[in-house]
């Protein structure tokens, strides 16, 4: 049985969103992003106005997308991930990556699921 997927079905997908965060002019302010529908952001002086607004843009973009019978993309699922990751890199790279692990204390594996975390969260990627 083929259900068509109607507007609520995917208000409720498990969307992720990039937050950054903005001064200028001496006014801070957040500039929020869909990840998974590309043009899709607003900015606010706070977080929690920031995802108020950034879900009336999901819904207003989701809205035209079924207007204009156009793919809606949809948030990557988290049981389609094993957690098995190919990564190749330069010798270099490589080098440091052994180097820093070992100053860790911890594998190469643990020590790159810790760098990759401090990066993401120095670029304030948030997914909710």
């Amino acid at each position: 049985m083929v259900t068509k997927k109607n507007i609520n079905y995917y208000l409720k997908l498990n969307w992720s969103y990039t937050i950054e965060q903005e001064n200028e002019k001496g006014k801070h302010f957040y500039i929020i992003r869909v990840n998974e529908l590309p043009g899709i952001c607003t900015d606010a002086e706070s977080i929690e106005e920031g995802m108020k607004n950034i879900k009336e843009a999901i819904e207003a973009a989701i809205i035209l997308y079924l207007e204009n019978n156009q793919p809606i993309p949809e948030p990557v699922k988290k049981e389609q991930f094993k957690g098995n990751i190919a990564y190749r890199t330069t010798r270099e790279r490589h080098y440091y990556v052994a180097k820093a692990a070992k100053i860790m204390h911890k594998s190469i594996n643990k020590a790159l699921d810790e760098l990759i975390d401090i990066g993401l969260e120095k670029r304030h990627i948030i997914i909710q």
